[in-house]
This record gives C-alpha cells, structure tokens and sequence, in this order.
C-alpha cells in the first residue's frame, strides 16, 4: 500500500488546453487601449472612485460606472511577493530566479494594479517606492502588452 501511496504523490498530470474566452466590453476597452500604452480606469457617477482594470458596477455603490479615464504610468508599490517557482502546464517547477509580483497604486485609481516588478532586485524591493510601466515595444492589444513596472 505504501507504494501505491507514494506514486500518488509524486505523478504530475499535466494540462494543456485552450480555450477562448469573453472578457466583455469594460474588459474589452480596457485591453485595447494597453496597444496604445495607456492604462483605463472607471469612474463611479456616485462616489467618483475608479477602478483598474475597469469593471462595470461600482461596488460601493453598485451604480453602472460608464465614465472612462486615463490613469498616470506611474504609481508607489504598496505590497508584493517576491516567487520562486511557477506553474507551466500544470507542473511546478523552481524559478531561474527569484521574482517579484506588485500591488501598484496608479496616480488616478482608487485600487491596486497586480503587476511584475522588474530593474530592482528582491534584496532591494520596499513598499513606497516610485514605479512606472514599462510596454513592449511592438504592442498587440494584449494583457501582456504592459510589460512590467520599474523604479522610476
């Protein structure tokens, strides 16, 4: 039974698929303007807060938002995480190097923005810091169109 148990344990499935997916018109408007490097929020009627990436119902509120604005590139790094490993295919495995996730509050937004934080080591990092967004250049209208964020 042990050997059953072990190999349990040990045996990698892994996935890979696609699958298409409708991300819907807030979602949608938000996406392509990252090919024009410009980063949207939605603004509440209500309250005035804004939201990024934008999403349709204020939750303060729950009114409809339908106002578009155009947020600052750069922001302070409120939170992060620094990983070490990743998922690919359902398999985990070690990270060639250490790597850091950001919760960036955009100059313009009222929420954070989860993005890579790279040109700082992880020895380096603090919350506080200035970042901006870094594009690729050849932009395609994709999430991964905004790169990653750096200090400014």
């Amino acid at each position: 039974m042990e050997d059953i148990k072990e190999t349990f344990y040990h045996t990698v499935a892994p996935l890979d698929f696609g699958y298409n997916y409708r991300v819907g018109t807030y979602l949608q408007r938000y996406i392509d303007a990252l090919k024009d490097k410009k980063i949207l929020g939605a603004k509440c009627p209500q309250c005035g807060k804004v939201v990024v990436p934008p999403r349709k119902y204020c939750g303060a509120c729950n009114k409809v938002r339908e106002e578009y604005v155009e947020l600052s590139q750069e922001g302070t790094l409120e939170n992060y995480t620094v990983g070490h490993i990743t998922l690919e295919k359902g398999q985990v495995n070690q990270a060639e190097s250490p790597y850091i996730v950001g919760m960036i509050k955009l100059g313009g937004a009222d929420n954070l923005l989860v993005g890579k934080v790279a040109g700082v080591s992880p020895q380096e990092v603090k919350t506080g810091m200035r970042l901006k967004a870094v594009w690729k250049d050849q932009t395609e209208g994709e999430y991964s169109d905004l790169d990653h964020f750096e200090p400014v």
